[in-house]
């Protein structure tokens, strides 16, 4: 694993951890428009843009909130 993925990964942990106990309480279409209009989920997003591999944990901390890439 390199540097730069590594700090994603960690990234990626810190933004789902503030991510979960939002998304935690939503229905899945408060969910969606969670996704499309929050900052946090545009930072979510783009780390599983960067790196698809990532969906998988992603979906394992808040569900299926992103389309799979």
């Amino acid at each position: 694993m390199t540097e730069t993925q590594n700090s994603d990964r960690l990234e990626l942990f810190r933004l789902l951890q503030q991510a979960k106990p939002l998304v935690a309480p939503l229905y899945p279409d408060q969910q969606k428009q969670w996704a499309a209009e929050s900052p946090l989920a545009q930072e979510i997003s783009a780390l599983l843009a960067k790196h698809p591999e990532y969906y998988d944990e992603i979906h394992a901390q808040i569900g299926g909130i992103f389309a799979k890439p």
